[in-house]
């Protein structure tokens, strides 16, 4: 239940940053941002699952069905709301909804790869 918690409040922390700032990370207009928002989200995915994962002492058999617990929420919900998404995101511009879409399968699939990654072995020496 932790997990599924954790990835609606990432997918709503993510969402209301797209909702009042998406103008500056999806646009036709400047490319390099688009590039660097693509980019950027591989680290900060890795922030948002690696310590929770070791923190709540999962381990390597049980990292996957977490991974895939942080992913459901905003896979479900975005995919409601990218069918109104020019009523959500009010500042992006509907041509930019392809690329909006492609940008959370990114995600989401680095949300998912997190599940596959090993975690260290604690020992008490």
């Amino acid at each position: 239940m932790f997990f599924l918690i954790w990835g609606f409040l990432v997918w709503f922390s993510a969402s209301a940053i797209f909702r009042f700032t998406g103008q500056f990370f999806f646009s036709y207009e400047n490319p390099m941002l688009l590039v660097t928002s693509y980019i950027l989200v591989v680290p900060l995915i890795a922030v948002l699952t690696l310590p929770i994962y070791q923190w709540k002492n999962v381990n390597a058999d049980k990292r996957l069905k977490a991974a895939v617990f942080i992913a459901l929420p905003g896979m479900f919900i975005d995919a409601i709301v990218l069918i109104y998404f020019s009523d959500v995101f009010i500042n992006l511009d509907t041509e930019v909804n392809g690329m909006f879409g492609s940008w959370l399968l990114w995600a989401y699939s680095l949300i998912l790869l997190t599940g596959f990654i090993p975690g260290r072995k604690l020992t008490c020496e």
